[in-house]
């Protein structure tokens, strides 16, 4: 657990700003709800509404973990005004509701600076090897040569001669066709 020493909260304000003071450059999103959780515990904010909340971390498999997602309540981040174009970074999934409940950005804009933020979709992805896979496979389909032969529809690898995909062509009445197709069926 890491408790920031250079975030504080306006919390007179609405929404409520969240600044990280220079020469910070870098937020994590587990640091955020952290610092936060740990900052809504004092006496200066026990009466102000929560600020914070974080779902994710569900059990996907033996080796993963659902990503972390911090939603902040009528709250954005905002990094120090600087006097010359500085890129700031918030890595982690961070999202934002207004007080009414509504999505709003999570960032509120500063003088001279650049937010990039680094979100994780690692948990929303099973399997890399599989997303590789299927784009490879369409690489190979929109970079190949394509051909109708009599009612056929066939794909063909980038070298134009090795057949990928087959689909046979259909009419509207779901007849073999080669002219007003509706519809392809998988061989």
């Amino acid at each position: 657990m890491t408790i920031r020493s250079d975030l504080t909260v306006n919390w007179t304000l609405s929404p409520r700003i969240i600044e990280v003071a220079a020469p910070s450059v870098s937020l994590r999103a587990q640091d955020l709800y952290d610092t936060l959780r740990d900052l809504a515990s004092k006496p200066n904010a026990l009466d102000d509404d929560e600020i914070v909340d974080a779902g994710g971390k569900e059990v996907l498999d033996s080796a993963r973990n659902v990503v972390i997602t911090v939603t902040l309540k009528n709250a954005k981040v905002k990094f120090e005004d600087r006097v010359s174009w500085t890129t700031c970074e918030i890595t982690g999934n961070l999202v934002a509701l207004d007080s009414g409940g509504q999505p709003m950005s999570p960032i509120e804009p500063a003088a001279y600076i650049t937010v990039d933020r680094a979100v994780d979709s690692s948990g929303a992805v099973s399997n890399i090897e599989d997303v590789r896979t299927d784009l490879a496979f369409i690489k190979q389909i929109e970079q190949g040569r394509w051909k109708i032969l009599d009612n056929q529809m066939i794909f063909y690898d980038t070298d134009g001669e090795t057949p990928i995909r087959t689909f046979d062509l259909k009419d509207k009445a779901g007849n073999a066709a080669n002219e007003s197709i509706y519809e392809r069926i998988p061989v």
